[in-house]
């Protein structure tokens, strides 16, 4: 019998590529969503449910793993965006970790205590490192920049603790930059989109850009699913792994890439607005325990992925 996987989030980015992965690997999967930041196309297409939840509400979750009964579940559900966070910092936490608690809380209740629970949790948890510190491993202390990176310190905490008080199933994923395809909201979905719309004509008045300076890990998402799917088979319960890019990259070598075979390159200018309050200068994690506990590899360089993201935003706009 094909096990059965619900995801919590199915509605977001990553959300409906594990969907459609894990489809195609022959589980059955379902989903919950509320406020999706994507299209529910794919969800629909893969899903064999969907429920519409707030995971800041319990009964709703419970409801619905009664209903499809798990075997394996991933949380993704979350406000997932750190400038968001500045704006809506108590949705932030009540959605993030209030979620969390509530879904580990209808586990327990509804006797799904032996599901095996796939955390998304984040490197932001990390917050401020030091160069002298990177690549940063699992044990690196948790020092968020902002609420959206405190709420994800706050998930994995939570996983730690459900692991050793209540022996939950729990893996906690901290999960890097994480762009490709259908990508919204961060930068370099917002470059390829200017790229894109530079291509058809369409940006008139410079490129606008926030701080170049500052430094990422970027994993294609469909490297990301691979690497879920291997700890899924392989994690050891109550670990985490770090889930990210290999290397890290300056948003200023992001923006040479996107706009490297751009005929007529357009003006880039610097935009106030986006610059952060506070931002992290470098997310780099050390992916030693991810590739000997699964054999894992980033096999998609970032500059494929740039060229997707801008093919995919070309088409979307056309349509649009």
């Amino acid at each position: 019998m094909n096990k059965k996987v619900f995801i919590t989030g199915i509605g977001g980015f990553i959300g409906g590529h594990l969907a459609q992965r894990l489809a195609e690997e022959g589980f059955i999967v379902a989903g919950s969503y509320f406020r999706p930041t994507n299209t529910m196309d794919i969800p629909s297409a893969y899903a064999k449910k969907l429920y519409n939840i707030d995971v800041r509400h319990r009964p709703h979750i419970e409801e619905a793993l009664l209903d499809f009964k798990p075997d394996i579940i991933y949380h993704l559900a979350a406000q997932s965006y750190p400038m968001e966070s500045f704006k809506y910092p108590a949705y932030t936490v009540e959605t993030n970790v209030l979620g969390t608690l509530n879904l580990f809380e209808s586990v327990i209740k509804v006797g799904l205590s032996s599901c095996r629970i796939m955390l998304a949790s984040s490197t932001a948890a990390y917050g401020f490192i030091k160069a002298e510190e990177t690549p940063v491993g699992e044990n690196q202390p948790f020092r968020p920049a902002h609420v959206y990176g405190m709420s994800k310190a706050g998930q994995d905490l939570l996983g730690d603790t459900y692991y050793r008080a209540y022996g939950l199933d729990i893996i906690r994923l901290r999960i890097g930059n994480c762009v490709g395809p259908r990508r919204t909201g961060e930068v370099v979905s917002d470059f390829t989109y200017r790229r894109a719309l530079w291509d058809l004509g369409r940006l008139k008045a410079g490129f606008p850009v926030g701080n170049l300076h500052t430094k990422r890990a970027f994993l294609d998402v469909r490297d990301a699913v691979e690497a879920f799917l291997g700890l899924q088979e392989k994690g050891k319960s109550g670990e985490a792994y770090n889930v990210a890019g290999e290397k890290a990259f300056s948003i200023k070598e992001l923006l040479n890439l996107v706009l490297e075979d751009c005929p007529n390159k357009p003006e880039v200018i610097t935009d106030p607005s986006l610059v952060r309050e506070v931002d992290e200068p470098i997310y780099w994690s050390d992916l030693s325990k991810l590739k000997e506990s699964t054999g894992w590899s980033q096999r998609i360089p970032l500059q494929k992925t740039v060229k997707d993201m801008i093919e995919w935003w070309k088409k979307s706009l056309l349509v649009a």
